[in-house]
């Protein structure tokens, strides 16, 4: 199989899967340096209370390179035990995930935790652990022997020793308003979403798909050309208005699969005025079931039939597009299709544009309106071109209903068994299941990124507050001196939320920076809301400006207790 082919397959296999999950992977990279940060804040700490251990170690004979190699062993084996604790519960979160994600039929079996997971978790717990417990072994093991001995190990390091700390701090606060800024947009394209006209009101509709495919609805004429035989129209026919006698039902309509055309505009010679435009056969009921607003003219009636003068509704796209400034009403258009996917035959007669309706985005509130056709079913275009009509055999059944569509289910299926036993009802589905359908790769995205944004904003409070409780356990003295100088509790306070400040408004404004810079990767599955959209950002930030200062003020409050008395003659 030649790189070609392969190429081919991995697009159908993943088709546009791949940017979300390559985002997912990189916010998850960032959680793990947030976790990966706050463990080396733990370290770094840790080493300061050991200072005084590791100089006896030394002055016993204890080398620099076996206490850098004793710290790094209990760093790797911390790693190692957090990383096999991650992987028992990465069991219930590959669940959630899987929960979680659209419908990606079955690549979903795909996702598994296998050896090769396992071995890959297990090698990145190692390598975190001895990058992250490299520094605070290196630091403690570059001591002075003499001053740690003579003034015990919390003091030996001077003032200097917490900047390690503040600066991951600082990284932390950075990456977490970079993943809150990529939920936050995600949040504000899923809202926008939910509020999208549609043109029609998809609630309390049913939709049924019947597929005809069975030699009572089809003949060959021609050699092996194919056709569809009477028995489809009435088929058809037959199930509609079976289901509008039925109680609960108050209006039911045909829809065809949507297709592409070419459409000649009579009177116009310019071939930039033949645009390819969507068109779809509906019988004369449908802009009333799917609550289409009819803009201008009239709309399919029943008298719209094969041996009626064939006619046509466009959307408000297509008149504004190909009919500025003039009344498309009673305009004549040609459709253009290909015959058995080659030649292309034009319609034999014109079709006179009777009516303008609303644009439906019936492909979901993230597509744009496009130029679209609404034919008569029994018009049928395909039948004059000389080719494949199998687009017939297949059409939607729509329902609107007086209660719950989908307790409509049952009633379908027997209508249709009652019509044609030997047929089947493809796939049933609420018209709110469909559009649910249609927005749920932002949902997804928006659920994820909102779940690793909470654990790395769960994170970076943790961070923030160790730093802050080992600042005030290492300043107790200093606070001591001050009080015992006049300063009141409510100046500890504020020194205190401060130095807590220092370490957050540097990091947000370094998160700002890169939120500039990585949000353009999430550009394309935005809706409505630019990457670096002020209002998300100003939201975000004093979010995180919050839960930073919360978690400053319990440390401060602590450091507002201390006794002077206690403070400096313990000191």
């Amino acid at each position: 199989m030649n790189g070609r082919r392969t190429l081919f397959l991995q697009e159908a296999w993943f088709g546009d899967a791949k940017q979300p999950f390559y985002l997912l992977l990189g916010a998850v990279g960032f959680v793990l340096l947030i976790a990966c940060a706050n463990v080396a804040n733990l370290l770094l700490a840790r080493a300061g209370a050991r200072t005084t251990e590791m100089a006896i170690r030394a002055s016993i004979g204890g080398t620099r390179a076996r206490i850098v190699r004793q710290l790094l062993t209990e760093s790797i084996v911390l790693a190692l035990i957090g990383g096999v604790l991650g992987l028992a519960l990465s069991y219930s979160g590959v669940k959630l995930f899987v929960a979680l994600l659209p419908d990606l039929g079955t690549l979903v079996d795909a996702i598994t935790i296998d050896g090769r997971v396992m071995l890959f978790a297990l090698a990145v717990a190692m390598l975190t652990g001895i990058l992250f417990g490299a520094a605070p072994a290196v630091r403690i093991s570059a001591f002075d022997l003499n001053r740690c001995l003579k003034e015990g190990g919390d003091r030996a390091g001077g003032g200097t020793r917490n900047i390690g700390g503040s600066l991951l701090v600082v990284g932390e606060v950075a990456l977490t308003l970079i993943l809150l800024a990529g939920a936050g947009l995600m949040v504000n394209s899923f809202v926008r979403l939910q509020r999208v006209d549609l043109g029609f009101n998809p609630a309390h509709l049913l939709t049924a798909d019947i597929d005809l495919d069975t030699a009572k609805y089809k003949q060959f004429v021609e050699g092996d050309i194919q056709r569809v035989t009477p028995a489809t129209d009435d088929f058809f026919s037959q199930a509609v208005e079976r289901l509008r006698s039925t109680p609960g039902v108050v209006a039911a309509s045909l829809e065809g699969s949507p297709a592409r055309s070419i459409v000649r505009i009579a009177g116009r010679s310019d071939t930039a005025q033949q645009p390819t435009v969507i068109y779809a056969e509906v019988d004369d009921a449908y802009v009333r079931t799917m609550q289409v607003p009819l803009l201008e003219g009239r709309n399919l009636a029943p008298k719209d039939d094969e041996l009626a003068p064939w006619v046509a509704l466009i959307n408000a796209e297509m008149a504004k597009r190909y009919f500025p400034g003039e009344n498309p009403i009673g305009k004549q258009i040609y459709l253009t299709l290909p015959e058995n996917g080659a030649r292309k035959v034009e319609e034999p007669g014109p079709r006179t544009i009777v009516g303008i309706v609303a644009d439906a985005n019936e492909f979901g509130p993230s597509s744009r309106p496009q130029p679209r056709l609404y034919l008569p079913h029994r018009q049928h275009v395909r039948d004059y071109l000389g080719g494949n009509a199998f687009a017939h055999l297949a059409k939607r059944l729509i329902m609107r209903t007086a209660g719950d569509p989908l307790a409509m289910t049952k009633v379908v299926r027997r209508v249709v068994g009652e019509v044609d036993r030997t047929q089947v009802v493809n796939k049933i589905q609420s018209m709110d299941q469909i559009m649910a359908e249609q927005v749920s790769p932002w949902r997804f995205l928006m659920e994820v990124f909102g779940i690793l944004s909470g654990i790395a904003l769960t994170l970076a409070a943790v961070g923030i507050f160790g730093v802050m409780s080992y600042t005030v356990s290492r300043r107790t003295h200093e606070i001591g001196v001050r009080m015992a100088l006049g300063a009141g509790s409510g100046d500890v306070l504020v020194l205190m939320m401060k130095h807590g400040l220092r370490l957050t408004v540097p990091g947000i404004v370094l998160g700002l920076a890169g939120s500039f810079a990585l949000t353009r990767l999430i550009g394309s599955m935005l809706y409505g809301v630019p990457p670096n959209d002020p209002l998300t950002l100003s939201i975000v930030s004093l979010l995180l400006l919050s839960i930073a200062l919360a978690a400053c003020y319990f440390p401060a409050r602590r450091a507002m207790s201390v006794d002077p008395v206690k403070a400096l003659r313990n000191e």
